[in-house]
């Protein structure tokens, strides 16, 4: 035993009451004592007494006082000590600061700059030995650096990880229900740091029964000590009643739920480091499968994650999670109906206690994370296929309504970035497996494009853009129904307000030309009805989307309002012109589609006279300094822009005039 002078030993019950010796605590407990208090609460019958008020004194100390902490775990009333947690833990969830003080101890801090001078003094009076009146935390020595919101996080995981598995009762559902709708909201604040996902994990290990190892060992600033191995006490108010099969059900619905939001919390959490977005799923699948298209010399995703230690970590830790979606049998079926249910849960509110296993939720956007971690696993990593055959419609349509914003508004791509790859990862794999569209979900199909194109016209990362603008391409190809698909064209051209997703849609009309003038130069299925994209109709349809005059969306602005409206319309003009050469230059193109007609009736001589002159006006107004254009970058940008929308319409009035259609006077 410590020393017997020390006031933690001289006022042990019986020479004072509990209430009085936490009292004493409360004044004296400073790093240096802890040793102490460890010994002392060796005594089971104290720990059960104070234990579960000493938490919120010992979690300031961190990590010095996590051995103590351990104690309390293992010796004190779990009951309890598991509410005194998660009391803790909600406080923690509020929102505060990575690294601030709770507010009594930033009180503590100032009234010890004001009582410094005193603090001297009284230490000159008490020469003698005798015991200081001043506060030990207000002394300036006792101030250092509070503990993390991580570390504490992690100190109380630890706690509860002990502290459940000691509550015998026959409703134990009610104390784990408590504590896990406190831990979630906790862990969304830490969850970019890999130790607070380690704890979490490693206690749904030990909730869940599984005998699986633990991750590896990492180096951590903490200095947490590991997890006390000594033996628990008994819970004093436990009966060794036998659970009943809906509370045995209600547990292990609440661990899957429970493991649902973690993945959430986790993969949500993951910062846009090298664009690298989350798992970079959809690029290691892209280079995984077409290979020739990688750049040389520069590394691959797959190098990356490979190479990169914060990378190999995610895929060691959704390892892990996926390794415990199995031990906990939640499976790819139960993940999807989850998707297809339309309401959905806030972790941030309070829930009333579930009473069976049917109404606790599981996560969307964490089942969504898990299912494709388990299409990774075989995908990428070679393992057996552990996902039901998923169609584009409607298992791929309810994730992206589930996951992406409303197509309505226009919020689409303000998701995580991990969120957004793990949905076009999934959305490759269902093309990938040719399942057909169904004649009976236009409506569908529609929202799936209006979602994906944009998706590729917001989203600020120029990785997931790429792969969104190949998934929407690849899947509105798919569709049998020429006439499906130019309608989906059309309205894109006639509604979007996007000018790159409108250049997007003209990209996806050459495309389909193309194709379609292949198969008629090839000769394919002569008997076969002759594409809508093979035919002037298509033409006829979209000219008046395509051929607007530049003149009339800058009407009524100022010269520089309208000089950025051209800019942001550039994109658009850019495709037009490509796409009216292409159609000039080539000779099957022109004839079957019938250009000429087309060319005399838009009256795209005037329509590339305007263009021309617009860009011609506009580069000389920026070189003159007539126009803000801001920096000299921007200037230059600009300037470069115009020439080549100049450089454009000089190449289409060539064709033009090679076709004996005139330039249009320009």
């Amino acid at each position: 035993m410590a020393n017997a002078d020390n006031p933690l030993i001289k006022a042990l019950p019986p020479e004072t009451d509990y209430i009085s010796y936490l009292t004493l605590l409360e004044y004296n407990l400073t790093a240096e004592q802890l040793p102490t208090l460890h010994s002392v609460l060796q005594d089971t019958t104290l720990t059960i007494n104070i234990g579960w008020d000493l938490v919120h004194l010992l979690i300031p100390l961190l990590p010095a006082s996590q051995q103590c902490l351990q104690d309390v775990a293992r010796l004190g009333n779990p009951r309890e000590v598991v509410l005194k947690v998660t009391e803790l833990l909600e406080r923690l969830g509020d929102g505060e600061g990575e690294d601030e003080e709770d507010d009594e101890d930033a009180e503590l801090r100032e009234e010890a700059e004001e009582l410094h001078k005193l603090d001297i003094q009284d230490d000159k009076t008490h020469e003698d030995g005798s015991q200081s009146s001043v506060h030990p935390a207000l002394r300036p020595q006792a101030i250092t650096k509070p503990p993390s919101k991580s570390l504490k996080f992690t100190a109380m995981i630890e706690m509860l990880e002990i502290l459940h598995p000691r509550i015998k009762t026959k409703y134990p559902s009610r104390f784990l229900s408590t504590s896990l709708q406190a831990v979630l909201p906790a862990y969304m604040q830490v969850a970019r740091h890999t130790e607070a996902t380690e704890a979490v994990l490693s206690f749904i290990k030990d909730l869940s029964g599984s005998k699986r190892p633990r991750l590896p060992p990492r180096k951590s600033s903490s200095q947490v000590p590991t997890h006390s191995t000594t033996k628990s006490a008994p819970d004093p108010e436990g009966s060794d009643e036998a659970l009943g099969a809906d509370e045995t059900a209600l547990q292990a619905r609440l661990i899957q739920s429970f493991l649902t939001f973690v993945t959430e919390g986790y993969m949500s959490s993951m910062s846009l480091d090298e664009d690298v977005p989350g798992m970079a799923w959809s690029s290691r699948y892209q280079e995984k499968r077409h290979p020739e298209k990688t750049i040389p010399h520069r590394k691959t995703y797959s190098n990356l994650f490979t190479e990169e230690e914060h990378l190999h970590q995610r895929d060691a830790v959704t390892g892990q999670v996926l390794a415990l979606s199995r031990d906990l049998k939640l499976t790819a079926e139960e993940l999807l109906s989850c998707l297809m249910k339309m309401e959905d849960v806030d972790v941030e509110e309070e829930q009333d206690l579930p009473s069976t296993a049917s109404e606790v939720p599981l996560s969307k956007a964490g089942s969504l994370y898990l299912l494709g971690t388990m299409a990774a696993s075989s995908a990428l990593f070679g393992a057996p296929a552990s996902l039901p055959p998923l169609k584009l419609v409607p298992d791929f349509a309810a994730m992206l309504a589930c996951s992406l914003g409303d197509a309505a508004t226009g919020s689409t791509g303000a998701e995580p970035e991990s969120l957004i790859d793990a949905v076009l990862f999934v959305g490759y794999l269902v093309i990938e497996a040719g399942e057909g569209i169904p004649p009976d979900f236009n409506h569908m199909y529609n929202n799936i494009l209006q979602r994906l194109s944009l998706l590729s016209a917001n989203i600020p990362s120029p990785g997931l853009r790429y792969h969104a603008h190949l998934l929407t391409s690849t899947i509105l190809h798919a569709h049998p129904a020429d006439n499906v698909r130019l309608a989906f064209i059309r309205d894109t051209l006639e509604h979007c307000p996007y000018e790159n997703l409108k250049a997007s849609a003209i990209g996806w009309l050459k495309d389909e030309i193309l194709s379609a003038d292949k198969l008629i130069q090839e000769k394919k299925a002569p008997e076969a009805e002759t594409s809508i994209f093979a035919t002037p109709e298509v033409l006829s349809t979209l000219s008046p989307f395509l051929f607007l005059s530049p003149e009339t969306p800058m009407h009524g602005q100022s010269p520089t309002d309208s000089y950025a409206t051209f800019q942001a319309h550039q994109s658009f003009y850019l495709a037009t012109l490509n796409l009216l050469y292409l159609l000039l230059s080539s000779p099957s193109l022109f004839a079957h589609l019938e250009v000429s007609d087309l060319v005399k009736a838009q009256d795209l001589g005037r329509f590339l006279k305007v263009l021309r002159k617009s860009a011609v006006g506009f580069e000389r107004s920026v070189v003159e300094g007539e126009i803000g254009y801001g920096d000299e970058e921007g200037r230059e940008s600009g300037i470069a822009g115009m020439k080549l929308v100049e450089m454009e319409v000089e190449l289409v009035v060539g064709a033009m005039k090679g076709r004996g259609l005139g330039g249009g006077g320009v």
